[in-house]
């Protein structure tokens, strides 16, 4: 019944509209009735605007940590700056002190000890016992800023193996390159380390041509591929972003996966282009490991400001939203990578 109701207003509503657009278009003329629609459309797209500007103030982390969703996504990020730090060969001892000391004071928080076997609690945990192993080892003092008694609490909480990284070579890490699809999604992991080695143009065009077999919305495929190989400009642009400094020295050929705002038009899809780049990219991330290409993406989270100065550097049109960098290379013959648990279906799986 209400369901109906609705219906009957909605065409009413749709009615009274007909009725003062034929009234505009007697005395003003078709283009009045064009302006008055763009009037209407760039209101509800301010309004939606606003919506989503005023969500994520209230729910993001950015202003308040007020859940174990928001207390868990800050300990990841910290964590993760740890895990990446292992990598570096050789190790560069005592590296992210304030780090640290943010993840014990976060790992003693109320909330979090209430849920410490949450996958991305126990990463953490991991990451710190790791930590605090391999400076014992090396008779590294971290007394000042990790305590012993801090690392025996952790150390009993932890559910899992004390690692933080793997240590592969290239015929194991692409041994699944062209197995079923359980063991080659399983095997693909970010790789930070290169040889320097070029790609050639003609591999990377078949990469591309089977990332281009990503799904889009309404199969309007917007997504660009830059290919970046100036080495100068690549290490501006990861000055800028920042998540690939320390790994950039080899890093020779670097994309910009970007898409194209012209192909969307309601209101609705204000946030399309984000998704379907999000689609393409892990679609682009499996083509290359199919081709036995290893990469690393690098999110392009940042502001108009850093939009501006990307523009200056490599001069992508302002009407391609700049998705996520993706670092690629020929793998040296042995590397590290990072262990980077994944969330159990326990953590995220919700069944209504």
């Amino acid at each position: 019944m209400i369901k109906n109701q609705r219906s009957i207003s909605h065409k009413m509503k749709l009615s009274f509209i007909d009725i003062i657009k034929t009234i505009v278009r007697l005395f003003f003329g078709a283009n009045a009735v064009r302006w008055i629609g763009a009037f209407r459309h760039k209101r509800a797209l301010k309004y939606n605007f606003r919506k989503d500007y005023l969500l994520y103030k209230e729910h993001s982390f950015l202003f308040s940590k007020n859940s174990i969703e928001k207390k868990e996504a800050l300990i990841t990020l910290y964590y993760h700056a740890i895990e990446k730090g292992f990598l570096h060969t050789p190790l560069r001892y005592r590296f992210g002190k304030d780090k640290i000391k943010t993840l014990l004071l976060n790992l003693k928080d109320e909330d979090v000890v209430k849920n410490l076997n949450r996958t991305q609690i126990q990463a953490a945990i991991t990451n710190l016992c790791y930590y605090y192993e391999q400076h014992q080892e090396a008779n590294q003092k971290i007394n000042d800023y990790f305590p012993e008694e801090d690392y025996f609490w952790l150390k009993e909480r932890l559910n899992q193996s004390c690692s933080s990284t793997i240590q592969t070579n290239k015929k194991d890490y692409f041994h699944f390159s062209e197995s079923d699809y359980f063991n080659f999604s399983n095997s693909r992991h970010s790789v930070r380390s290169y040889s320097g080695e070029i790609i050639p143009k003609e591999k990377l065009e078949a990469v591309i041509t089977l990332a281009n077999n990503a799904p889009s919305v309404c199969n309007r495929q917007s997504a660009s591929v830059y290919v970046i190989e100036n080495k100068q400009q690549i290490d501006k642009l990861v000055e800028i972003q920042g998540g690939l400094k320390g790994f950039s020295e080899n890093l020779n050929q670097l994309i910009i996966l970007t898409t194209n705002r012209n192909y969307f038009s309601s209101i609705g899809e204000r946030y399309q282009f984000y998704i379907d780049g999000g689609i393409y990219l892990m679609n682009l991330l499996y083509a290359l490991h199919y081709y036995q290409i290893v990469a690393c993406p690098a999110h392009w989270a940042m502001t108009v400001e850093d939009d501006e100065c990307l523009r200056q550097i490599v001069g992508i049109p302002e009407s391609h939203k700049v998705i996520c960098f993706v670092g690629i290379g020929m793998p040296n013959q042995n590397f590290p990578i990072t262990l980077s648990l994944k969330r159990s279906a326990t953590d995220n799986l919700h069944f209504i």
